[in-house]
């Protein structure tokens, strides 16, 4: 079960080269991935552009579409794993919506919440 809010409590951890953290989809409807223009992310204050952000959802890096119910996996790569215990994790993502007009795009979420890396 995912967590109401954009960032999910589960899933944040450090990797072989570097740190993961999982997104549910704040829209109320699944979206396709090519309407996802990106993902930052900023950890203890240290930001990481969208560009730095690889994605995967349902386990694979290239879905076509991203449903409510599966959180989307971000990674980032950095030299050194995040220290053990509690941080502040921030995202902003931006979406394109097919039927909003191109003058009101992106539509942005954002969202800062603690997290705890326990290992």
């Amino acid at each position: 079960m995912l967590d109401p809010q954009m960032i999910q409590t589960r899933g944040f951890r450090n990797t072989a080269d570097g740190f993961e953290v999982r997104l549910r989809l704040p829209y109320y409807r699944g979206v396709w991935t090519d309407l996802i223009v990106g993902a930052s992310l900023t950890v203890d204050g240290v930001s990481y552009p969208p560009s730095a952000v690889r994605w995967s959802i349902g386990g694979s890096a290239d879905a076509a579409r991203w449903p409510v119910d599966v959180p989307a996996v971000l990674s980032v790569s950095r030299d050194a794993p995040l220290s053990i215990g509690f941080h502040t994790v921030a995202a902003e993502l931006r979406l394109t919506m097919s039927y909003i007009p191109e003058e009101l795009q992106p539509t942005v979420w954002t969202e800062e919440r603690r997290l705890v890396i326990t290992r």
